[in-house]
């Protein structure tokens, strides 16, 4: 299934009454993490046409698509996600709300955001948790239409990409224990899961949100320490008159 297929998938789910929960809690997340964070760009790719973040401090936010959408928003660039058209270290912070989930190319999407990334930038990544009620109805699914046809990548997978492209986790919070029913009704009726699972911070639910931080290795100057070099040098002699006339 190609990228652009998922996307419109995706673009049609979170319209749903389950998918526009889920989003809801999504957004909720993200916007907890930015509330402290201070800069002048914000890069975000989704598979939504529209998506924005309220209570950040940062200047301009930019949206990144890999084709120009009819409805898209005004600051929306179109690019693909792993030739992104921005120097090195210039990003503040960077969110990847499940385009892993939906990218052909996950690996090396994650390494041309951590090279956009400022020296302590942030990399926010929301996917799919498959160890959950969510992950086992994937399995049953025909993968025709959001969110199962997404990757659903683990995220103990997810570390060890983010350390091979340079980040160090910072933290890693489990959200949305309800099971995947598109009936509202139904849903109440498993909120208890909600109320019991998400204060045990148990690594089971619907959806993770992970946060990174490019870090720099800085080199110290070691001041190098000389030492006087004893060379024995030979007492100059007298010449001889007879050296002399020569």
């Amino acid at each position: 299934m190609s990228d652009n297929q998922s996307r419109q998938f995706f673009q049609t789910w979170y319209q749903s009454n389950l998918g526009n929960s889920v989003l809801q809690l999504e957004l909720k997340e993200i916007e907890a993490t930015l509330d402290s964070t201070v800069g002048y760009y914000l890069v975000t790719q989704s598979p939504l046409r529209k998506i924005a973040f309220h209570n950040h401090r940062i200047r301009e936010n930019i949206l990144i698509a890999p084709t120009l959408e009819l409805g898209a928003s005004s600051c929306t660039i179109v690019a693909k996600s792993n030739e992104l058209p921005f120097e090195s270290d210039g990003i503040d912070v960077h969110i990847f709300h499940h385009t892993l989930d939906t990218s052909a190319t996950p690996h090396d999407d994650l390494r041309e955001a951590a090279r956009t990334l400022l020296p302590s930038g942030k990399l926010i990544v929301v996917g799919f948790n498959p160890w959950s009620l969510w992950g086992f109805c994937r399995l049953f699914s025909k993968r025709a239409k959001a969110p199962w046809c997404g990757r659903f990548i683990a995220h103990q997978r997810l570390e060890d990409w983010l350390k091979v492209a340079g980040l160090t986790l910072e933290t890693k919070r489990f959200i949305y224990y309800e099971p995947p029913i598109q009936n509202g009704n139904w849903r109440l009726r498993f909120k208890w899961l909600e109320k019991m699972l998400r204060p045990l911070k148990l690594p089971f639910s619907g959806v993770y949100v992970m946060t990174a931080t490019k870090q720099v290795k800085r080199y110290t100057p070691i001041k190098p320490h000389w030492t006087k070099a004893r060379v024995r040098v030979p007492p100059l002699t007298k010449p001889t008159a007879k050296e002399m006339k020569e």
